[in-house]
């Protein structure tokens, strides 16, 4: 073998080795289902055409299906277009392991929306990830679909 090929062969190794354990370290993915008791939204309007920019702003009980309060969550959207799409930011703080943050567009109900994790606090700090959400029980309560890496 020669020098030049051997030198090769040992950078590639030595390349392979420092990359394989991230990629698959980027493969964990953990996933978990929350509900929210959706009793507590509060609506702004601002008296424009269609409702374009009114709020919603709201506060309530992260829950179990059964119903078992497990944290809480908050956020506000804004009102996108005259099909009542909203824009929305969020936090939900769940009882001793922390806090997640997220975003994006809440499309008409009662299609699932899917929103980007951001970030978060104590065992969610760095993760990234998405969460599903959809309306259940005539609008009493939404389920949450939340995927993401740690």
């Amino acid at each position: 073998m020669s020098y030049q090929i051997a030198k090769i062969t040992l950078v590639s190794g030595i390349i392979l080795t420092a990359f394989v354990p991230l990629a698959i370290a980027d493969n964990h993915v953990e996933t978990m289902t929350i509900y929210n008791d959706a009793s507590d939204d509060g609506y702004v309007s601002f008296d424009q055409a269609n409702g374009i920019g009114d709020k919603i702003v709201w506060h309530s009980a992260m829950q179990t299906e059964a119903g078992d309060p497990i944290g809480t969550g908050s956020g506000h959207c804004t009102q996108l277009d005259a099909d009542r799409n909203f824009y929305c930011s969020f936090s939900i703080s769940l009882d001793g392991r922390g806090i997640l943050t997220g975003q994006g567009v809440q499309q008409t109900e009662p299609t699932p929306s899917t929103y980007a994790i951001t970030g978060g606090t104590g065992e969610f700090e760095g993760v990234t990830g998405s969460m599903v959400s959809a309306p259940v029980e005539d609008r009493a309560r939404f389920v949450y679909e939340i995927t993401y890496r740690p």
